[in-house]
């Protein structure tokens, strides 16, 4: 079984339908459900900031589910300068994209325990790890999960449960979508392999981790070779 949280974002509802066709899927989403009507996809309205609505979907999940994999895709990006952002967005932004994966990652690693067998994966990007104008809290809060997965990866590898970090370059989904063809052009430039990243980059990735045993606390990046 996949859990995949931020189902209803541009990078989500790019993956979920290719992540499907290998395991039962959960999306996992907050405000608006995904038009997709898949025969192993289901989802499921959760707000990860609320511990009770987290330990009542687990309780859900049926004793036969001995493979869970959980991907924390769940995010915002809001870009603004330190002196000008203010601590109520500042909090929203580490909240959603730092505090969500804590707690549902918290709650899961004990029935993955139980298991003896586990994966989380944690979806960042590159721009997070350059610390990029305008983007101190966005930046704070994924460089945070890097923290996060490590801990995770020490403390509960010998119930055979690796934790690591995909981190994302330029991706041909959501944001860069709605780029214009000159910006877009501008971008690949900067990236040796001379095009944007493809939804299935990051779907062979994944795969690659649920199946490798011997990768953990990694963080794996997909960026076609740009810095």
């Amino acid at each position: 079984m996949i859990i995949l949280t931020g189902a209803s974002g541009g990078i989500g509802q790019q993956i979920i339908k290719p992540l499907s066709k290998f395991d039962n899927v959960i999306g996992i989403y907050n405000l608006t459900k995904p038009k997709i009507d898949l025969k192993n996809v289901s989802f499921i309205k959760i707000d990860l900031l609320k511990e009770k609505e987290i330990l009542k979907f687990i309780k859900k999940i049926g004793s036969s589910e001995k493979n869970i994999t959980l991907i924390n895709c769940a995010g915002v990006k809001k870009d603004n300068l330190i002196i000008n952002q203010s601590y109520k967005e500042w909090k929203s932004i580490i909240d959603l994209n730092l505090n969500t994966s804590f707690l549902l990652s918290k709650h899961l690693l004990r029935k993955m325990i139980f298991n003896q067998w586990g994966r989380v994966i944690f979806i960042s990007s590159s721009g997070a790890r350059n610390g990029d104008l305008g983007t101190g809290a966005y930046s704070s809060s994924k460089t945070g999960l890097i923290g996060l997965s490590k801990v995770i990866s020490k403390e509960y590898g010998k119930y055979n449960i690796t934790s690591n970090i995909i981190e994302l370059g330029a991706f041909d989904t959501g944001m860069y979508k709605k780029l214009n063809q000159k910006i877009r052009n501008k971008i690949i430039k900067k990236i040796p392999a001379d095009k944007l990243g493809q939804k299935e980059d990051i779907v062979n990735t994944i795969k690659f981790i649920i199946d490798t045993s011997f990768i953990n606390g990694s963080v794996v990046k997909i960026d076609g070779g740009a810095d």
